[in-house]
Formats: C-alpha cells, structure tokens, sequence
C-alpha cells in the first residue's frame, strides 16, 4: 500500500552546510549536451500570437518590448553548474565549438569542462504564464548531439566515467543513438557503488527508442531515472501503467512514481511544480513544493536533478531527498534563475519549510 503524502517527518535533519567536504571529494561526471539559449519573457501567449499574425499580415516586421536573455544552457551544462554550485566535483563532457568554449567563462574551480568537437545545440525559450503557473516552450536545435553514439569520447574521458562517484546522462530524448551513448557510458563499472542517473528530457518523439531503452535498464545500467509530469505521462503510454491526470495532486503523482518503478525496477523520481515524489525498492515518498508565481523556469529541473543527485550521493532518505531537490529548484526560479543555489541556502530553506499537518 502507499503512503499518503502528508507531514514529512525528518524534513530537517540534513545538515547540508556541514557536508562541504564530502561533496567535494565525490566526482560526478554529466554529458553531453551544451547550448546557447535565449530565454524569452512573454507576458501573453495570445497576445503575441495576433501581433505575429498581424506583422505578417503586413508584410513582417519587429515585435518589440519583449524581454530577453541570453545564457549558457543544455541539460547537462545546467546540471553540471548547479552539481558544481552544490560543492560537488563535476565534470562536463558536451558537444561544443569555439563559439561554446568562449560561453563557457568564469566556471567554478571544482567543474572541469571537456568539449567534444561538434555544432552545440541552440534554443529559444518561450517563457510564459499558462493557467495558474508558468511554462516554458522550447525551440530547439539540437546541433550535433542528435547523432551522438560516444565514439568520439577519448580514452582518458572513458577512465573517467568509470572511476566517478556518479554519471548522469541526459538530454537522451534529443539524441537518436541516446541508447547506444547509454551503454557506452554507463556499461564497464570499475565501482560497484557508482550511481548511474538518466533524466531523459521530452520524450514527444522518441517513441521508437523508449522500449529498446528498457532494456538498457533491465540490464541493470540504470539506477535513477528522472522526469517531469509530461515525461511521466509518456513513459505510462508505454509500459501501461498508472497514467498522471493533466489536473493532478500529489498522490497521484506518488501513485504514478511507485507504478513506474514497478514496471521498470529502476528508482523513479518524478518533478513537478507542485510536488516531487520517489519510488524504489527503499519505499516512496512525496513532498509538496513552496507556491511560487512568476520566476524563471526554464533550466529548473535541471536545478532538482543537481539536488537529487546530491541526496543520492549522501544517501538522504526519501523525504531529505526529495526536500532538498525541490529547495535547489525553488532557490533558483525565485532568483530568476541568475543565482544557483548553494548548500547554505538551501539549509535556510529547509529550516524555513512549515511542517504539514
């Protein structure tokens, strides 16, 4: 039977700011995607659509007062920065050019950055409010991580997977030998305790790969797998099991983690805006979130993915986890997504989160 989402009983029994040392000596290496994004603010969806239509109709022209930025991006440079952010040892392996090399300034000292020769990938955000919460639809260019098997990874970067504390794939869906690269890189374990953690991205589109995938995982390679309502909503089509609602609570959300990890026997961690819930052969559990209106979301599970890592790492129990993924994600859309978050934050968070009746 399944727990009901409710009090989460030891919600602040980490004490994150006393694990800078031990993060620190703990490697995890994140590929391979790195791009170049422009997150564009849209105040109505509706809105620029009739102005577009309307400039057309004339002939085109420019839609102005529209704020925009541009930022480093990519699953696994995202993932990479806010692992390095949370005092762990990362190391970057992406696809990218000249033009990456030079967006990549000012990493930290404790993130090594390789880059993979190749086209990166290229994106424009659309950020906007949609109901009560704000999404973000992504226009991408996946540049050359969309044939990317991992024959080009040299000898030396190879050592490296096989000796890390943690490899995290991502951006899988994006890639149509995302389950070749998989075996490359999570096969060959030299450490027996080595957390291997896929975080898959949106699947609309790869259809054709996502039970070939399961192999992949019930060949024992994969440990976590990471993904949001949407993600969650696709991987139940395919394995038939407990579909999420498009109008969902929190134990539906827990309901749909537990019978994906039934089907799939790999930890199941699933991130939404209004909670976040974990089902593995340790139990299940679900937290809910802090509200927040407004904020940038874009980059944000990949935020959550840094601090579920982390809990893994440390061998957080569930509800740890889980409190300390979604404080990472809070932290960095109330910052609007400028500022990742560090260990100490996130204990203020914590320290700060009500207990549930």
């Amino acid at each position: 039977m399944l727990p009901t989402p409710g009090r989460t009983e030891r919600r602040n029994n980490l004490r994150l700011s006393d694990l800078h040392g031990r993060l620190s000596r703990l490697k995890v290496s994140v590929l391979p995607d790195f791009f170049l994004d422009r997150i564009i603010s849209v105040p109505s969806l509706s809105r620029l659509f009739k102005q577009a239509e309307s400039k057309a109709a004339a002939g085109g022209g420019s839609l102005r007062g529209y704020t925009q930025k541009e930022t480093r991006g990519g699953n696994a440079a995202n993932l990479a920065f806010g692992l390095a952010s949370l005092s762990v040892t990362t190391i970057l392996f992406c696809v990218g050019d000249e033009i990456a090399r030079a967006a990549i300034t000012h990493a930290p000292s404790n993130l090594q950055v390789r880059f993979i020769p190749g086209r990166p990938g290229l994106t424009a955000a659309l950020e906007f409010p949609f109901g009560d919460r704000m999404v973000n639809v992504m226009i991408s260019d996946a540049g050359d991580i969309a044939d990317f098997d991992g024959r080009k990874l040299k000898r030396g970067d190879i050592s490296s997977l096989e000796t890390s504390d943690c490899v995290a794939l991502v951006h899988w869906s994006a890639n149509k030998k995302g389950n070749l690269l998989a075996r490359k890189v999570f096969a060959g374990n030299r450490r027996k305790d080595r957390l291997t953690f896929l975080d898959p991205a949106d699947l609309d589109g790869a259809g054709d790969r996502i039970k070939p995938l399961k192999k992949i995982i019930d060949d024992g390679l994969i440990d976590v797998i990471s993904v949001n309502e949407n993600e969650t909503r696709i991987l139940a089509r395919f394995f038939s099991t407990r579909k999420l609602p498009y109008h969902y609570r929190p134990l539906d959300v827990l309901r749909a983690s537990a019978s994906l990890h039934d089907a799939l026997q790999a930890t199941v961690d699933i991130h939404t805006p209004i909670c976040s819930a974990s089902a593995s052969s340790d139990g299940h559990a679900c937290a809910q979130t802090q509200p927040l209106i407004g904020g940038v979301v874009t980059a944000a599970g990949d935020i959550w993915d840094a601090g579920d890592i982390v809990g893994h790492l440390i061998h957080a129990n569930i509800d740890d986890r889980l409190n300390l993924a979604n404080a990472s994600a809070h932290i960095y859309v109330a910052s609007g997504g400028a500022r990742l978050p560090k260990l100490t934050d996130i204990q203020r968070v914590l320290a700060k989160s009500p207990e549930k009746p």
